[in-house]
């Protein structure tokens, strides 16, 4: 075992660490917005589940990808956004 990280190694895991600060702060405001405003957080989140299996299945979305990546990547989010609300209900404990 090397000591050294490569420079590949290194843009990837400073890529990983960025995205991981990014996702802790946008959880801190999730997690505000469900003590604060439940209904209208869940609403929000409904919305853009919505919002996001209509712009992923069509052609205007993520034009760099084929229909059969864009379907992935909207289930993925689809999925992503249920887990962040179930997640969120059980941390404010609802």
């Amino acid at each position: 075992m090397s000591d050294e990280v490569s420079p590949d190694r290194a843009v990837m895991i400073r890529l990983r660490a960025r995205l991981a600060v990014v996702e802790r702060a946008a959880w801190f405001g999730f997690q505000h917005a469900m003590r604060t405003q439940p209904a209208e957080t869940e609403a929000f989140i409904a919305s853009e589940r919505a919002r996001c299996a209509e712009g992923f299945a069509g052609p205007n979305w993520s034009k760099d990808l084929t229909a059969a990546e864009r379907a992935l990547l909207g289930a993925e989010v689809d999925a992503g956004l249920a887990q962040l609300l179930a997640d969120g209900r059980e941390e404010a404990g609802n």
